[in-house]
């Protein structure tokens, strides 16, 4: 599977994660957007930009680091709520706010293992 291949993978599967967890899924019939998806839940917006880390991604000890950068800014606030990066070797998705960060480090028990497929979040 090449990264294109792999990026819409993650797309399905956040969509379909979210649907599990009650959520109405939208997204974007065109890559112009900032965001992969739009959830709805309880009448309440949520601006999604998905991200894919593979098993082959280069790694330090556990854990990996994934760029969070549109080009070469980070995504805005008023443009990006959440990002939900899948971390293939977990089989799931980390849910971490948009603070404007550039990067981010993520191992299974690091300082976001309790986002890990926490969809409660957003409620």
């Amino acid at each position: 599977m090449n990264n294109n291949q792999r990026g819409c993978l993650a797309e399905y599967l956040f969509a379909t994660i979210a649907m599990q967890n009650g959520f109405n899924v939208s997204m974007p019939l065109l890559d112009a957007s900032p965001y992969d998806a739009i959830i709805e839940k309880d009448n309440k917006l949520y601006k999604i930009q998905i991200k894919h880390v593979s098993n082959d991604r280069k790694r330090r000890r556990n854990d990996v680091q994934v760029v969070l950068r549109r080009t070469n800014s980070a995504y805005k606030i008023e443009e990006v709520d959440f990002f939900a990066i899948y971390f293939e070797d977990l089989n799931g998705f980390f849910v971490i706010k948009n603070t404007e960060q550039r990067s981010i480090r993520l191992s299974p028990n690091g300082i976001y293992k309790n986002k890990f497929n926490n969809f409660v979040q957003f409620t």
